[in-house]
Parts: C-alpha cells; sequence; structure tokens
C-alpha cells in the first residue's frame, strides 16, 4: 500500500521529469543555426521565444532568412525551419515539427504556424 506522505513527492518527481525533457531558451540566431542539416537539437527549446517575441509576421522573406539561415524546404508561397524529425526503426516518420512561413507575392510573411504532427506506430 501506498503511504499518503510518499504521493506529494512522487507527483514532484513525475513534474519534473515531464517538464525536463523541454526546457524553454531564449532564441539566438547562432545557436538557431546549431545543427548537421539533418538535426538541430536547439531549435525546440528557442521556437516558444522566437514567436511569442519576434514580429515574424510582416518581415520579408529575406529577414527571415538572415534571422534563421536558409530553410530546409519551400515552394512559391511558403517555407519551413525542421524543429524535429525523428523515424522509427523502419524509416518511416515517428516525429515531424516545422515552423512554416506562409509568404505573399511581395515576399512578405502573410502568417506562420508550427506544425507537430506525431506518427502512428
Amino acid at each position: 500500500m501506498i503511504k499518503l506522505k510518499t504521493i506529494p513527492l512522487f507527483c514532484s518527481l513525475l513534474f519534473i521529469a515531464f517538464t525536463g525533457c523541454h526546457q524553454a531558451t531564449k532564441f539566438n540566431t547562432p545557436q538557431w543555426k546549431v545543427g548537421d542539416g539533418l538535426d538541430f537539437p536547439l531549435r525546440n527549446d528557442m521556437l516558444d521565444d522566437l514567436v511569442k517575441n519576434y514580429h515574424l509576421k510582416g518581415m520579408t522573406y529575406k529577414q527571415v532568412q538572415h534571422l534563421l539561415s536558409y530553410p530546409e524546404g519551400s515552394d512559391s508561397a511558403s517555407f519551413y525551419y525542421e524543429i524535429i524529425e525523428t523515424y522509427n526503426n523502419m524509416a518511416r516518420h515517428e516525429h515531424v515539427k516545422r515552423l512554416v512561413f506562409y509568404m505573399g507575392k511581395d515576399s512578405v510573411i502573410t502568417g506562420f504556424k508550427i506544425y507537430d504532427k506525431h506518427f502512428k506506430k
């Protein structure tokens, strides 16, 4: 039987375990660029600060590129930066998280979203 005194300790440890996985970090350009082209280990921690404290909507494509570097993918109306991309043991996506920007014909950012998808195993 579990003693009532151990429940608060257990809950505290559980809270620390879940919140310790994602630590919010202040955005800065050099750390955003850290990665090997496939994995960018610091981006997820900086993402909240970036979207909350930078006026991304209204920037031009060139301004975003100067701030974040070249995007990992693009088409005529949007571009994205990889945040997380993991695969399972069968080389299928397990988790994809991207910062997607939308732009008008004048290359001004009209909006952005965080695409975050966990795939079924």
